[in-house]
Formats: C-alpha cells, structure tokens, sequence
C-alpha cells in the first residue's frame, strides 16, 4: 500500500475515528468528560458516535477496496465541515470549551483542506 496523502487520511480517520467514536459510542459521559448529562444528550452522543464509528470503519474498508474511497472522503469532508461549523458557532454563542474540544475543532479544521486535497488526489 502506497502512502499518500489518501491513505494518510483514511488511516488515520479510520483508526482514531474509531478509536475516538467507539467511546464517546461505549462510554460518552466519560469520553466527553461531562458527568451531569440529561438521558436526550446521552441519546443523540451516542446517535452521533454510533455513526461516525460506522463512517471510520468504512473509511477502513476502503482502503481494501478503492472504489468506495471517494464516497468515503467525500462523507469525511462533510462530517469535518459541518462538525466545525457546529462547534465554532457554539464556541460563539454557548463560549470556550475545555482544552480538549478547542484542540479538537482546530485539528478538524486542519482536516478540510487535508482531506479535500485527498478527494482530488487519484
């Protein structure tokens, strides 16, 4: 397997994506360092988490199979942009997070263009 910058962000997305996710899927009030979550939070993180594991599983898969790396970056791109937005507008209104979720959009912002550039790579 030829490392690029494709291979590059489907293994590191897959591995820490599922890695990252399968927590917050398992254990969000842990993983989110959150103790006092309502059962509707819990209920949407683990929604949320549920989805993203299958999304770094497939982002695995394809590395296997090539034909599916590109839906699999496009749903990454997607995922970064509107995980971003989201998290920057609430960094707006609601105020700063912990150093974690700060740390956390800053490397998914870093992953647009990263991943852009991997969609257009052939």
């Amino acid at each position: 397997m030829k490392l690029n910058i494709r291979t590059f962000v489907l293994v590191f997305m897959g591995t820490v994506g599922t890695f990252l996710s399968g927590a917050g899927l398992l254990i969000p009030a842990t993983a989110f360092g959150e103790d006092n979550m309502s059962i509707n939070i819990l209920s949407n993180l683990r929604a949320f988490t549920g989805a993203e594991v299958l999304l770094a599983l497939f982002a695995l898969y394809s590395l296997s199979n090539k034909k599916y790396q590109e839906p699999v970056l496009i749903f990454l791109l997607l995922t970064f942009i509107g995980w971003t937005i989201g998290q920057v507008l609430s960094y707006v209104v609601d105020g700063a997070p912990n150093t974690f979720t700060t740390g956390s959009i800053i490397i998914q912002a870093l992953f647009i263009p990263l991943t852009w550039a991997a969609l257009k790579q052939k």
